[in-house]
């Protein structure tokens, strides 16, 4: 299928818990009615610091085609308009799935981190450094419950080429795996061939199919 990504910060005004009740009570059932959509997730930071983002959603159609024609019907209009009235910054990324672990539990938190490539790199030389070579040192961490890549492989330049998503049951375990020297180590090979990332702790809400 093909998947959307928008990463969203919430206006000045907004602290996070009116801005996630807004998004989980008023926008998500708007989102909800766009024509075609599989599946939807939001996922909202929970990091103790604010960072750049305060939540990623996750939207997926059968093609680039149909996620076209949803954004462009009045309900995606509607979507798009309520998005842009509570969020200063708005990212998309239309990204291509590789999945490298999945245990097939439902993980409630994860680090979502989106990455920019290093200039000097080409889509075709990040792609071959994260899937080949990155990602098999993150397959080991205890207690993953999902790992996947997803890539920027075609179209214009965005604030990130990739988002690699590490999932575990719950807030505790995600928080002491991250700390731990292995991640460190492997955290340090991303630095060296970025120009930027953007990282944050963060909730899943399962929209559809729903939570049970």
């Amino acid at each position: 299928m093909h998947r959307a990504m928008f990463f969203l910060k919430r206006r000045p005004e907004l602290d996070r818990p009116a801005f996630f009740r807004w998004w989980l009570d008023e926008h998500r059932p708007l989102a909800a009615k766009l024509p075609g959509l599989r599946r939807y997730v939001i996922s909202h930071a929970v990091d103790e610091e604010d960072g750049a983002f305060d939540g990623v959603a996750e939207l997926w159609f059968d093609d680039a085609a149909a996620e076209q024609a949803a954004f462009a019907s009045p309900q995606g209009q509607a979507a798009r308009a309520d998005r842009q009235a509570h969020a200063t910054r708005n990212e998309r990324l239309a990204v291509v799935e590789h999945p490298f672990l999945d245990t097939g539990r439902r993980p409630r938190f994860k680090l979502v981190a989106a990455l920019k490539r290093r200039s000097d790199l080409s889509r075709a030389d990040f792609k071959h450094w994260w899937l080949e070579r990155h990602a098999p040192m993150v397959v080991p961490f205890p207690e993953l419950s999902r790992y996947q890549v997803s890539l920027v492989e075609q179209g214009e330049e965005g604030f990130a080429d990739g988002v690699a998503e590490v999932c575990f049951d719950d807030l505790p375990t995600l928080q002491r795996v991250m700390a731990t020297t292995q991640v460190k180590s492997v955290q340090q090979d991303s630095v060296v061939h970025t120009s930027a990332i953007f990282r944050m702790f963060a909730r899943e809400h399962r929209v559809i199919p729903a939570d049970d």
